[in-house]
């Protein structure tokens, strides 16, 4: 199922178009606009739908319309291509929404004053390596370090945070946000539960919370900065 909605039509120009195209339970909307020279592809916003979705509202296309016409158009040329999505680094994205939701929610935890809306909060985006920027304990290091591990108590923070934004496959997205292998992030948090720093779900499941003892540990251990710096890919571990 497809269809579309125009703005700004004449018989010479096409100011505004926006597409919708279904594809296996998403539906993929497509903006261009009308240059000089031809037509800028702006905007491509994938959106779940589901295998028996019924075709877009008509309030749901004015508006997505109107949020189009407003669209600028870049000062250099530039479009939205098949190289856009090759070079995309989705999986840092969606890590970073991941940190950004456990943020909020922390932030709305500690503050008795909740706004239902936050109109704007710019946030630092990594783009290096912190496998290199930081020297983190080795999985035999956290092992020989047991209850004075900081390393230990920090992934397992990160891992908890991961766990409360949504997150799936905790262990290898802890490992891909930190730069660490993948065996690290299992050492530190069977390190963690056997400290009593971790919850369990259970048998063979991922997951836990940090206990009372768990969460002292990590503000002795100056975990709120070191995370902090983290995740903004800045400063000291």
């Amino acid at each position: 199922m497809a269809g579309y909605v125009v703005s700004g039509m004449s018989k010479e120009r096409l100011n505004d178009v926006l597409t919708w195209h279904d594809h296996d339970g998403n539906r993929i909307w497509i903006h261009s606009k009308a240059i000089e020279s031809g037509r800028e592809i702006l905007s491509i916003e994938v959106q779940v739908v589901g295998e028996r979705a019924l075709k877009p509202s008509k309030e749901e296309e004015s508006l997505r319309l109107k949020l189009c016409a407003r669209r600028q158009l870049p000062i250099e040329p530039e479009s939205v291509n098949s190289k856009t999505f090759r070079t995309l680094p989705s999986g840092q994205f969606l890590d970073e929404h991941s940190e950004i939701v456990s943020r909020i929610f922390n932030e709305r935890s500690s503050n008795r004053e909740i706004n239902t809306i936050k109109l704007l909060e710019q946030v630092a985006s990594k783009t290096v390596d912190l496998g290199r920027l930081y020297r983190w304990d080795s999985s035999d290091e956290i092992v020989r370090e047991g209850k004075k591990s900081k390393d230990a108590i920090l992934i397992a923070k990160v891992y908890e945070m991961l766990q409360s934004s949504g997150t799936r496959k905790l262990s290898s997205r802890t490992a891909e946000l930190l730069g660490l292998d993948v065996s690290v992030v299992h050492t530190a948090v069977q390190v963690a539960r056997r400290n009593g720093w971790l919850t369990s779900n259970g048998a063979g499941l991922s997951g836990g919370v940090l206990t009372e003892e768990g969460e002292k540990l990590f503000r002795l251990a100056n975990g709120p900065t070191r995370v902090a710096n983290i995740m903004n890919s800045g400063g000291k571990k």
